[in-house]
């Protein structure tokens, strides 16, 4: 299985990686992680997607939902 760790992309304040695993079966899967702060707040896992780049993208939307959430809720 082929992996990588990727950076997402979230507003400011917040960082986040996403460790993305080709499975056996041709698939993309992973877990994601968001802090805030540098304080862990999240981990998302992304289940298996056809391609590298929905992957990705998945992680991306899960991750700025999550924040954009997060975020309504500290108001």
């Amino acid at each position: 299985m082929d992996s990588a760790r990727l950076s997402l992309h979230v507003p400011g304040g917040w960082t986040g990686w996403f460790e993305l695993t080709r499975t056996p079966k041709g698939t993309y899967a992973g877990i994601a992680a968001l802090s805030l702060d540098g304080i862990p707040r999240c981990a998302l896992v992304i289940t298996q997607q056809l391609s590298w780049d929905s992957a990705v993208a998945r992680a991306n939307v899960r991750a700025e939902h999550f924040v954009r959430q997060w975020s309504e809720r500290a108001h």
